[in-house]
């Protein structure tokens, strides 16, 4: 806890009468009050700490990633237990912030470190959001006339070359969002939540921040009635949970989505089955992928114990038939046939294409363990219980539920390409020794299966099955079926290319929230 009164460092104006002998001192506010912004990381993007072991995911720098490059799947279930972690609140800070504050208190000016950290900074990746963060704060907290001369050239532009308005129209929006600007103080804060539990948990966890949020301006004496949410990704299912299903919209003004998978993605059963995609001859995109799980291995020993990711997967509203196994000789299979991915998929068990390995769910399991099998049916059952009573309610819960108050940017690019669908492509491979050793040799939790199937007559066939690339426009994460829901839901939207982790650091997704932001702070009564 921070030593200055982080809520108290907004100016105010003094005026002074004498009605009577007495001073009579009134205190007239600048501002006609507080709006705080309160930014929603993504998955993976609050940083956590194992509170049995103390060892840490926390994206600070490619350094801080770096020991993620070589934890195997043991060490990952065991970091990563949903059970045994919690939000991490001392991930760098940035130190770029413009504007300097006082503690009206002590006199003192703040330290930006202590400042930020005390708004939740630290919880947050410093990689994926430092530098977002940065510019937000310093656009909404200006200070002087030329500055607010700059941000109204900077948003007419963008209303003309980004939302296509008339350079009439875009000026007087533009004007419009500066007066907003001038109305209010917009302090930017972030809320860091365990990604690892359900994401109905961490809606909990951002409703009681918002409420010490909302609560600590009032204390200050500032008007602070409602704050605006501005959310990446998974943090967008967080917050409509918070805002739709827990009530928690009575505090909020709006919410800004970015590239939220509204409706699930298909690349979620992809990584379960073949861990993080990567992209040839990019060695930061093969880093990637190691440093969240290369293959089935690293991904299912974490991610079948984890509520929060697993609430990711494609939801009914996905659609039947995005995933296919085919092969020359056969009909095609797709799944799911009708509107239950759950039973279809996720809690296939007696089919190799089944999402869920429970073997992999524990890597600590000798081969000769006693009772092995009964161990690997109660890690089964846990799974189980994990989809039908946290991921399918969850589903249910926040299917078409949005704040009134809704701007949403998405990305419909050709440039990162998305799994919209998952297929599995097979052949028959010639039965022999060499098909033997091969059977043996490969690598069974990447991308190529090698599967021993029998025929009408009882003889073993071997196939080989490679999974497809990613086929659908999107950000190279969500495609754009899923991350355009929502659209006709929201007062503003706009389809950019980008990619998905540093989509805010994409010069339209900032303006569009930037504009967005004022835009819903003009409705304050």
């Amino acid at each position: 806890m921070s030593q200055y009164n982080i809520y108290d460092i907004f100016d105010m104006a003094v005026s002074c009468m004498r009605p009577s002998a007495e001073n009579h001192v009134t205190e007239v506010a600048v501002h006609e009050g507080v709006i705080p912004i309160v930014f929603v990381p993504g998955v993976m993007g609050s940083n956590l700490v194992n509170t049995q072991s103390d060892d840490t995911w926390r994206l600070d720098s490619q350094l801080s990633a770096a020991p993620w490059l070589i934890k195997g799947a043991q060490a990952r279930k065991r970091i990563l237990n949903p059970a045994q972690t919690s939000v991490d609140p001392e991930g760098h800070v940035p130190q770029d912030i413009a504007r300097r504050y006082i503690d009206h208190r002590s006199g003192d000016k703040i330290p930006t470190d202590e400042l930020l950290r005390a708004r939740g900074w630290g919880e947050v990746a410093n990689m994926s959001y430092g530098d977002f963060l940065v510019w937000l704060e310093t656009q909404l907290n200006i200070e002087f006339k030329s500055a607010f001369s700059t941000l109204k050239s900077n948003l007419t532009r963008h209303y003309i070359e980004t939302r296509g308005l008339s350079e009439k129209k875009a000026q007087a929006r533009a004007k419009g969002n500066v007066q907003t600007l001038g109305r209010f103080n917009f302090p930017v804060h972030a809320c860091g939540y365990n990604w690892l539990q359900s994401n109905s948990d961490s809606a909990a966890t951002l409703a009681r921040r918002i409420e010490d949020i909302i609560a600590g301006y009032r204390q200050a004496c500032m008007t602070c009635k409602q704050a605006i949410l501005v959310t990446h990704s998974m943090g967008g299912l967080v917050a409509r949970y918070y805002s739709e299903v827990s009530g928690g919209n009575a505090d909020l003004l709006g919410i800004v989505h970015g590239v939220m998978p509204t409706i699930g993605a298909a690349v979620f059963y992809r990584r379960m089955k073949s861990g993080t995609e990567s992209q040839a001859f990019s060695p930061s995109s093969w880093a990637t992928s190691q440093v969240l799980g290369a293959s089935s291995r690293e991904m299912t020993a974490v991610l079948a114990q984890a509520p929060g990711p697993l609430q990711l997967v494609p939801t009914p509203e996905y659609g039947s038939g995005w995933l296919r196994i085919e092969r020359p000789d056969e009909s095609v299979l797709t799944l799911p046939t009708a509107s239950d991915p759950y039973t279809e998929i996720y809690l296939e068990r007696d089919h190799w294409w089944g999402m869920m390995d429970e073997t992999l769910a524990m890597p600590e399991l000798g081969l000769s363990a006693p009772d092995r099998q009964g161990t690997l049916n109660e890690a089964w059952e846990a799974y189980s219980r994990i989809v039908n009573l946290s991921v399918k309610t969850f589903h249910s819960a926040l299917s078409e539920q949005f704040h009134t108050n809704t701007y949403l940017f998405y990305s419909d690019s050709d440039a990162h390409p998305s799994y919209g669908s998952v297929t599995w492509h097979g052949r028959e491979v010639s039965y022999g020794s060499d098909t033997l050793m091969g059977a043996r040799m490969m690598d069974q939790y990447g991308e190529r299966r090698m599967i021993t199937e029998r025929d009408s007559r009882g003889r073993p066939r071997f196939y080989q099955y490679t999974i497809s690339d990613a086929d659908e426009p999107g950000d190279g994460t969500v495609p754009a079926r899923s991350g355009s829901v929502g659209v006709a839901q929201s007062q503003e939207s706009l389809a950019i290319a980008t990619e998905h982790e540093p989509a805010y650091n994409q010069e339209a997704a900032r303006w569009f929230t930037l504009a967005s932001l004022l835009e819903i702070a003009e409705q304050w009564e």
